[in-house]
Order: structure tokens, then C-alpha cells, then sequence
């Protein structure tokens, strides 16, 4: 349990904050819109293409995340957190997080059209409101660290923070701490 506390710690030094969580999660919201406007319009093309006839809504959703998902992280790179993050990196740390998700919720597409039979409009609108949220926590501190980001009044947020920890007693410790944890 002791990546909770260096979590704990990463919340605390770069100050996020209720409020500062609330605004970028809006931003996140804001970029989002034009984000799952691409995504549905991708998504409303591949089911009328009809990709596979087995499975045409969980098929047409898979296609239409992994495209959405690659221009969605761009938007949010320069966007969003206006990140400093190497891109590469950035984008490989996304593509886990999306991966992961991408997994339940394309379970979830499979559950609620295939044996629900729910409409798959509504199933592409459950799985984008609901796990939204968890995608912003997660691409927000893996992808796009935010000492790492100048989001914030376009301050250099890492910058600040280290020039901060240069006045401290522990200035080494501190900046160490600090580059392992990005690391990570």
C-alpha cells in the first residue's frame, strides 16, 4: 500500500485540490465534448459500415475507442493539461490506461446490447458518462503528470515545484523524491 501514501504525497505537492481537481476535470469535460463528438460520429460510421455482423455495436465501439482514443489523448496533451510530458511517453502511459478501460467497457457494450438488449446508442452514452471520470484520474496522473503540466494559470507547474524544493533544507531528497516519482 505504499504507492496510496506516494500518491498522497504527489496530491499534496502539487496542490490539488478540490477546486483545482473540479476545474480541470471542467477543461477535461470541455476538450471531451469535441472529443466524443469524433468519437461518436466514428462510431455512427463503422455501425453502418457494419464491421462484423456477429457483433456489429461491440465491434463498431472497439474501432471507433482506439481511433478516439489516440486523437483524444492529442487534444488533451495540447489542450487540456498543455503537458511538457514527453509525447511518447505520455502516449504510452495513455494507451495502458486506455487498454485497461477499453476492456471493461467493451464488456460492458457486450452486457448491456448483446443480453440486455439495450439500444447501443444508449450503451455508447452509458460507457462515455460513466467511465469518464475514471479515465480523467487516470490519464490525468499517468500520462500527464502534473508536475509536468503548466495547465494551471499557465504556470510551469514542475518548474515551480522544483524551484520551490530548491529553497528547502532537503533540496536533494526533495527533487529526488520528486524525478522517481515521475519515473515511476
Amino acid at each position: 500500500m505504499d504507492w496510496i501514501a506516494d500518491f498522497k504525497t504527489r496530491v499534496e505537492k502539487v496542490g490539488w485540490s478540490a477546486k483545482v481537481v473540479f476545474n480541470e476535470f471542467m477543461k477535461f469535460n470541455l476538450v471531451g465534448c469535441f472529443n466524443s463528438a469524433f468519437g461518436f460520429l466514428l462510431y455512427y460510421i463503422l455501425y453502418q459500415i457494419n464491421l462484423w455482423d456477429a457483433h456489429t455495436a461491440v465491434t463498431a465501439w472497439v474501432v471507433s475507442s482506439i481511433i478516439g482514443n489516440i486523437e483524444a489523448h492529442f487534444m488533451h496533451y495540447r489542450f487540456t493539461f498543455k503537458s511538457t510530458f514527453k509525447y511518447s511517453t505520455s502516449l504510452n502511459r495513455a494507451f495502458w490506461c486506455y487498454t485497461g478501460l477499453l476492456v471493461v467497457t467493451t464488456s460492458m457494450e457486450y452486457l448491456l446490447i448483446e443480453l440486455w438488449h439495450i439500444n447501443h446508442y444508449l450503451a455508447w452514452l452509458f460507457n462515455t458518462c460513466v467511465f469518464g471520470f475514471l479515465n480523467f484520474v487516470l490519464i490525468r496522473w499517468l500520462a500527464f503528470p502534473p508536475e509536468l503540466d503548466r495547465s494551471r494559470n499557465d504556470v510551469e507547474i514542475g518548474q515551480s515545484w522544483l524551484l520551490c524544493t530548491a529553497h528547502s533544507s532537503k533540496r536533494g531528497d526533495n527533487v529526488s523524491d520528486f524525478l522517481d516519482l515521475i519515473h515511476k
